[in-house]
């Protein structure tokens, strides 16, 4: 009996690539491969756009996978996600002091997170249409080194509760 064998898809494979170039470190050659499919010269079936869109839900799944389903707030009794980001020295960010296209990028997860998949494309098509070509490599590079990041963390006990 064959082995169920599920296919990858190819935006998935150039991904997981992307971020094994992340995870060793090897910046030369992450840069080199985006830069080819920001160009359109990387061989096989993917696009940039796809390749970012994996990005951005495979960020979302971790972040699901290491906090739960959803975040509680006890502000005023709603839940959904609300990111905050911090820089090496600790200074938090809203994904709203974000420079674009890492904004759009953040916002994208975001809708991911909630399940607006309307509102995720709509920020993702900011990037992929409104952003130069170095923007849209930056924009990769920074999202791979995010998901690369989020790996190595732990995952929390229970639902992580927003402070009034």
């Amino acid at each position: 009996m064959e082995p169920n064998r599920r296919s990858v898809r190819p935006e998935a494979v150039l991904g997981g690539r992307l971020l094994t170039f992340a995870g060793d470190g090897d910046i030369v050659g992450l840069s080199q491969q985006v830069t080819a499919l920001v160009y359109g010269v990387t061989p096989g079936e993917t696009s940039y756009d796809e390749v970012l869109e994996w990005v951005v839900t495979s960020i979302a799944e971790v972040i699901t996978d290491k906090m739960g389903p959803i975040i509680d707030s006890e502000v005023d009794g709603a839940t959904g996600y609300a990111v905050t980001l911090r820089t090496p020295d600790g200074t938090q960010l809203a994904v709203d002091d974000l420079p674009a296209p890492e904004r759009h990028v953040w916002k994208a997860i975001v809708g991911t997170l909630e399940g607006d998949s309307r509102r995720a494309h709509t920020c993702l098509d900011a990037v992929e249409h409104g952003s130069g070509p170095g923007e849209q490599a930056h924009a990769l590079i920074e999202a791979i080194g995010w998901l690369d990041r989020l790996l190595g963390l732990p995952a929390l006990n229970g639902p992580y509760t927003v402070p009034d």
